[in-house]
This record gives structure tokens, sequence and C-alpha cells, in this order.
């Protein structure tokens, strides 16, 4: 099923989408729920990130070309960091190009949205905390990475830093999707997720040893080779997996440099 946050009449709301229809979600998507009315057309309506966190959680050196690429050693353990709820960002809707960078990246990643409460869940049942799959940009600024000497809070943790969407789908298998990541419709991501050293389930059941992921919050799952690719104002970037859709966002002006 194919489940979407909307601003319906001024307000955001789930819904249900078939085809071009939308519906509404009857209940509540992180329990049971049901399709209701018809509310409008797809191409009428204003997608809205398709999760509501209370944290992310994002894995790096997930995919084999990747860790190649840059000759990395290869991770015996998921390597995790945390993003605030504070980075989400509608499908769609421009990043403004930060004032303390000149190097954004675009990275394409599957992400995990949570419907129930995991703490110490076995590799095996972890899926099943899971409401859905979406797409995700996880924009990064390499050379305030490089500046904070690989220390990733301030590189991957600003405002609009993960975008999300365009909606979750729930019946995809996370570990056979093909993943592209675009710029200006140029191919420069190319993989699938069975490329991954750490499955959805793996990376979710090791969060969980230590903390406690709730309903709605999000796990990117790593970039393929070629992520980091820096981009510059009006570029567009975009994310596409296989089963779920596309995920487009635009790159804006730069933004105004803040008075100290």
């Amino acid at each position: 099923m194919r489940l979407a946050r909307i601003k319906h009449s001024g307000t955001p709301v789930w819904a249900i989408i078939q085809g071009s229809d939308v519906f509404k979600l009857e209940g509540n998507p992180y329990n049971d729920y049901s399709r209701g009315t018809r509310l409008c057309a797809l191409e009428e309506t204003r997608l809205l990130a398709p999760a509501e966190p209370t944290i992310i959680v994002a894995c790096g050196l997930n995919y084999m070309g990747e860790i190649r690429h840059l000759g990395a050693a290869i991770p015996q353990e998921p390597s995790l960091f945390f993003k605030p709820p504070t980075t989400v960002l509608d499908p769609g809707v421009e990043i403004p190009y930060p004032a303390i960078t000149e190097m954004l990246s675009h990275e394409a990643e599957l992400c995990c949205v949570m419907k129930r409460t995991a703490r110490n869940v076995t590799e095996e049942k972890a899926l099943e905390h899971v409401l859905g799959y979406t797409c995700g940009n996880d924009i990064g600024m390499m050379d305030v990475l490089k500046k904070d000497n690989g220390v990733i809070t301030r590189a991957k943790g600003f405002d609009m830093s993960s975008a999300l969407g365009p909606w979750l789908e729930t019946d995809v298998d996370p570990t056979n999707l093909s993943i592209k990541g675009r710029i200006n419709g140029e191919v420069i991501q190319d993989s699938n997720t069975s490329e991954m050293l750490f499955s959805a389930a793996k990376i979710i059941s090791y969060i969980s040893e230590f903390m406690t992921l709730r309903p709605g919050d999000v796990v990117f799952t790593g970039t393929p080779e070629n992520g980091h690719y820096v981009v510059k104002s009006g570029d567009v970037m975009e994310v596409e997996i296989d089963g779920i859709g596309v995920l487009s966002t635009p790159v804006g002006p730069k933004a105004p440099q803040q008075d100290r």
C-alpha cells in the first residue's frame, strides 16, 4: 500500500494513494487503518515528508561499491550517526544552499520509517516494526566535514538536510531494490540494495540494542558508490528507488551569511 502525508485544507494528514487518487486514511498509520473517502487527485496534492521522527539514525559506509571507491576499511558493524528532526525536508521543496559551505553534496538512500517501538529486536523480527520504505537524500557539506576533522554533526545535521519522499511503500522487499541518484537528469549513482553490507533489518536490530526507535522515526541505510556528489545552485537532485518512486530536491540560491 502507498501511504502519504499531505497538506489538506491547510492541515497535515495521512492519506492512502491508489493510482491517481488520494483517499483519507482512517485510523492511525502506526496501528490499524483503512481507506476512507476520496480527498482529491494526486496532481492536486501537496506531499509532505512521509515521517514524523523524534530522531533520524543514518548508516554510513554500507555499500561495497562505495567502500571500494573510497578505499575504506570494511566496517565490522554498522557505522551510525544521528540527524535531528529539524533536518526533515518535504519532497519537491527547494533546499537553500547553506552559507557555510561550497560543497553541498547528494546521497541517494533507502529509508525505513518505523511503525512500532523497537527495543532489543532481533534481525529476524526487525522489519515487522517498519511501517514502510521511502527515498531519502542525505544532503551533506563535504568541506565542513573536512574542516571538522570528520565529525559529522555540522556536515550532516544542518536544517533541511534529510529530504524524504515522495511517500511510503509498505509492500516492497528492501533487500532487492534498484536505487539511482541523478543530478539534472544525469545518473550519478546506480546500484541495488542487495549491495548493502548490512541489511535494513540488521541496521534496525543493531540500533535497537542500545536505543529505542519510536513510531515515525527514520533510518537511513547508506548510499551507493559515487555519493557525496557536489551540487550547485540551480541543480535538481533526484533519488529513484524501484517500487517506491522519485524524490526530487531543487537546490536554491546561496543563503546569506548571518551577521555575527
